[in-house]
């Protein structure tokens, strides 16, 4: 069928569907944990449902990468993540129970699967060299979704409740789902990639040394700023909307370094340096979060997560497949994705057993003792030289 949109046409809706993609993903999960909490549930469950969502992405990236490549298509998996993230805010609300949440977290993961084609078909629309660069800046529309929502639902909660947030998470699915029809895919030859195929790209030294620091990355995140931060703030007297603010707090740093990443950082300083000082930051987070005294502290102590975020999570989003030819990034990404969500799932599981036994100060001080073996790491295994990318 022959393309009528120009490509930057394309693009720039992909980024709108991203935005709203993320903004259903995330608008709600400041509430997962409160509202398990109520349920009579233990850290350990809180810490097993946000491990679900990075379980199910882990289980599906891979073979989602190989498929885009086989077909020579990307739109089809945005279309299909799209749909699945409005599911996932309406099972929310058909079963809001325990295990109710556990499933639609899971299928939230299911539709997060799909990011890979995300990244891979808004890259495709310019050159390769922009590559790492460009899905940097598709970042920021994830980050600018997520802050939208958390920005509605500070005036939705007060007036509906607390399950408004899962309402408005569907609504935005089906939002994303009617603005990515018109989204047009850039055409790659099919590739009929195969297991052969895929082993040769996971042997790619970077992406390999990216990965693992990418599962280091997720297990911080999904456990502390993602996680049990929220377990903190409610213990520091934190209701409804102000849990909203609370993440509105951590991404609007993010969106700031996400745009100094994308315009001068990576230039000046790579990839390498970033991370380890996106780790360190992470680390000073960590261990100052348990001495937070009032929800002031814990506001300006989330200022330096949205810091390390950027610096760890989107950096290593972009570098990953930096080493890896076009026709073959889904694969890459999709590699990227899926190792990293062992750390999605290990992170929240192991915190929520730690914060059981031992309490939320050691759980917490664990991960800045992460933190700082991972800024170790960084440095040594991130510092590999850039291929020849053949055009």
């Amino acid at each position: 069928m022959e393309q009528t949109h120009k490509p930057g046409v394309s693009a720039r809706l992909l980024f709108f569907v991203t935005a709203w993609f993320w903004c259903a993903q995330y608008s709600y999960t400041q509430f997962i944990n409160p509202e398990l909490e109520a349920m009579g549930m233990n850290a350990a469950f809180m810490g097993l449902v946000a491990g679900a969502y990075g379980f199910t992405q882990m289980l599906l990236r891979i073979p989602l990468g190989m498929l885009a490549d086989r077909i020579g298509k990307q739109k089809p998996f945005v279309i299909i993540g799209c749909l699945l993230t409005a599911l996932a805010g309406a099972s929310f609300l058909l079963s809001y129970t325990p295990n109710g949440f556990l499933f639609a977290r899971a299928l939230a993961g299911v539709a997060s699967a799909s990011w890979v084609s995300f990244t891979v078909l808004y890259s495709s629309y310019f050159p390769h060299a922009q590559g790492p660069s460009r899905i940097a800046q598709l970042n920021a529309a994830n980050m600018s979704g997520r802050l939208i929502g958390f920005f509605l639902i500070i005036f939705i909660i007060p007036l509906l409740g607390t399950k408004s947030a899962f309402t408005f998470s569907f609504i935005c699915g089906l939002v994303a789902l009617a603005l990515c029809l018109p989204v047009k895919d850039s055409q790659h030859q099919r590739r009929g990639i195969t297991l052969k195929t895929m082993l040769q790209v996971a042997r790619d030294p970077y992406l390999l040394a990216c990965s693992f620091i990418g599962i280091l990355v997720q297990m911080v995140a999904f456990s502390t700023y993602y996680g049990f931060t929220i377990n903190v703030a409610k213990n520091l007297g934190a209701e409804g909307a102000m849990l909203s603010w609370l993440n509105i707090v951590l991404l609007v740093p993010t969106l700031i370094m996400n745009y100094l990443v994308t315009s001068r950082l990576l230039a000046r300083f790579g990839g390498r340096i970033l991370v380890v000082a996106g780790f360190l930051i992470a680390a000073v987070y960590c261990f100052l979060v348990p001495y937070a005294q009032n929800l002031t502290q814990l506001f300006l102590l989330n200022i330096l997560a949205g810091f390390a975020s950027t610096l760890t999570f989107a950096v290593l989003m972009g570098q990953s497949v930096r080493d890896i030819p076009q026709p073959l990034r889904a694969v890459g990404m999709g590699f990227y994705q899926a190792v990293y969500g062992i750390g999605m799932t290990v992170g929240p599981i192991l915190m929520g057993l730690v914060i059981d036994k031992s309490g939320m100060g050691q759980a917490f001080w664990m991960m800045a003792l992460l933190c700082l073996a991972s800024a170790l790491l960084s440095f040594r295994l991130l510092g590999i030289p850039p291929k020849t990318i053949e055009q």
